[in-house]
């Protein structure tokens, strides 16, 4: 059954000395499942080993995401939101919202079909509720406050497809865009999460030099699709990738010869985006640079690819899901004194659990998902820190290759339960990453105390890199300054809170938007009946994101006017996708205008 089970009360509740601190205490980490092709997120460490140990079925790998939220309610903020949880057997899938009405209304359905089975036998398959899940901050609109990262909803569209819903939460606009490309829906901000201390929602800075977490030989069966006009071919062949450490990319499959370079990957080594070109294609539509080369990485030797050229009414994509074969760089040292194949840094999630067992009862004391960071020299001399701990220790050589052992030492924990001596310890490579396990066992008048710290770690970089983003973009749009025209669809929500109540409205409307970019940035165009004016800049060069502000005039529908926060994006062969978005509330009542579509490039 691949299913998470549901953990206890007890469990979810986090008994410990810090819980009237405002900080987040746990990290929601994220798995995959390959067969289902579901996500699933657990803020707990119980649950999340659980899960590791295969109980909750076969398939689930973690994606090496997370973000930071609470357990116990009396250590979250006065604007923290409980997120109810649901599972539904129908879709073997589970849903989270902080949104108080739509915990409610789906409470409401399954007291509904419960009372209708009682009467029929039928089983119950919708969505169940199981409970409050974590404790988080919430948006305003699509808004987070400062200080947080906003945490996105997509939508499989699964009821429609009969695959069974299921959702995602992404806090990486490149991930979302990513994941509406693979025909997941957006459904806008879900939560606010806290942000680390580097200043993202990831445990290490972004790299554009350390791929190791790449390094392999991919093979697997893709998804080729060309469209040409009205017509459309999909077919299912083979595709290798061998990426080096370094980032190179090599390929085949139908014909193509690939080659590319990786370019930047996030600070989860999670997500990483680059370029690619193929030639010698059995088909000519595939010939060509590719404007988007994305690689999602999963644990356990998955990864993600996505590549695509051309536009929408010409356009050529692979997608595949590729397992990796041998590992090409850091294989395990071979002298008995060194411990090479584990020496550099590392960092990731890991799950903290300790529990005292006390005249036959077990109690558990903590069950968080926290950041751990190590440094391994070649000699094995450890240090890290991690849930306030500093660590130090040594390891040496296993009789097994690439597996070492040792002991090490905790101190000024946050949770006082995990200082002291660790006699068991163990680190080993494992599919590009670092696998720790960290044990202590104390037993004083007859309680036992256990305390443990266990998880996969990704390569750190030695040296800061520099940013691709810098704080202020200044760099203008040269690359997509041209005249355009395409079909837009304007949405507009009306919430209305007036006198008690709580209804919300939706409208759309299409029309024909031309608008041109001039090589300074400045925008100007028309559609709608609008005017509109504002400018773009480059905030992204790797993804190709330009953002700005654009304001609207003299619409016909005057809801429309106002100002935007704008985000573009070039396709292949000259097109640009474009987003304008803008909130307003008063009185009670909130207005939010989205404003979406692909231009063509036009003769000036």
């Amino acid at each position: 059954m691949n299913k998470p089970q549901m953990l206890t009360l007890a469990v979810l509740t986090v008994l410990s000395a810090t819980a009237q601190s405002a900080e987040p205490e746990t990290e929601a980490v994220e798995y995959y499942n390959r067969s289902l092709n579901h996500y699933f997120i657990t803020a707990t460490a119980a649950e999340a080993r659980m899960i590791d140990d295969g109980a909750a079925g076969e398939g689930w790998v973690r994606t090496g995401r997370s973000f930071q939220a609470w357990l116990d309610p009396a250590g979250a903020p006065a604007n923290a939101s409980a997120v109810c949880r649901f599972y539904s057997r129908g879709a073997n899938s589970h849903f989270y919202t902080a949104n108080a009405g739509e915990c409610e209304y789906l409470k409401s359905l399954e007291a509904e079909e419960r009372r209708a089975a009682l009467s029929t036998g039928a089983a119950i398959v919708g969505w169940q509720y199981e409970g409050v899940a974590f404790r988080i901050e919430s948006p305003a609109g699509d808004s987070c406050p400062a200080g947080t990262a906003a945490i996105s909803r997509v939508y499989n569209n699964g009821f429609a497809s009969g695959e069974g819903a299921n959702h995602r939460f992404v806090d990486d606009s490149e991930l979302r865009a990513l994941m509406l490309d693979r025909a997941w829906v957006g459904e806008g901000v879900a939560f606010c999460a806290r942000t680390k201390s580097g200043g993202t929602n990831a445990n290490l800075p972004p790299t554009s030099t350390n791929f190791d977490a790449l390094a392999a030989d991919w093979t697997g069966t893709a998804r080729w699709k060309t469209e040409a006009g009205a017509a459309e071919t999909r077919i299912s062949a083979p595709l290798s990738l061998a990426i080096a450490s370094d980032g190179r990319v090599s390929g085949s499959g139908q014909g193509c010869s690939f080659t590319g370079q990786v370019q930047r990957g996030d600070g989860f080594r999670s997500l990483f985006t680059g370029t690619l070109s193929a030639s010698g294609c059995e088909s000519a539509a595939f010939n060509g640079a590719y404007g988007r080369f994305r690689l999602e990485r999963y644990a356990s030797g998955t990864l993600a690819v996505d590549m695509k050229r051309g536009d929408g009414a010409n356009e050529a994509s692979v997608e595949a899901m590729l397992s990796a074969g041998a590992i090409t760089t850091n294989t395990p040292g071979t002298t008995p004194a060194s411990v090479t194949g584990v020496a550099g840094s590392w960092a990731g999630t890991v799950g903290w659990t300790a529990l005292r067992r006390q005249g036959g009862v077990e109690t558990i004391l903590v069950t968080s998902n926290r950041p751990l960071a190590v440094a391994i020299t070649s000699t094995g001399a450890l240090t890290g820190s991690g849930f306030g701990c500093a660590l130090s220790g040594a390891l040496s050589p296993t009789s097994v290759a690439g597996r070492f052992a040792g002991t090490l030492s905790a101190s000024g924990c946050t949770e006082p339960v995990f200082n002291g001596a660790y006699a068991e310890v163990g680190v080993h490579r494992d599919d590009g990453g670092l696998e720790v396990e960290f044990e202590r066992e104390a037993e004083s008048a007859g309680v036992t105390t256990k305390a443990k710290v266990e998880g996969r770690l990704a390569n750190a970089d030695t040296t800061p890199t520099t940013p691709t983003t810098p704080t202020t973009p200044t760099t203008p749009p040269a690359g997509i300054a041209a005249s355009y025209q395409g079909d837009f669809t304007a949405t507009i929500e009306i919430r209305n809170r007036a006198n008690g109540g709580d209804t919300t409205t939706t409208s759309s409307e299409t029309a024909t938007l031309r608008f041109a970019v001039a090589s300074s940035g400045a925008l100007s165009g028309t559609g709608f009946g609008c005017q509109f004016a504002g400018s773009l800049s480059l905030t992204d060069a790797v993804a190709r994101i330009y953002t700005g502000t654009v304001s609207a005039s003299g619409c016909t529908n005057a809801t429309l006017a106002g100002q935007f926060a704008a985000s573009a994006h070039p396709e292949d062969g000259g097109a640009l996708q474009l987003e304008m978005e803008r909130e307003s509330e008063a009185a009670n009542v909130r207005t939010k205008v989205k404003i979406r579509g692909t231009a063509s490039r036009t003769a000036p």
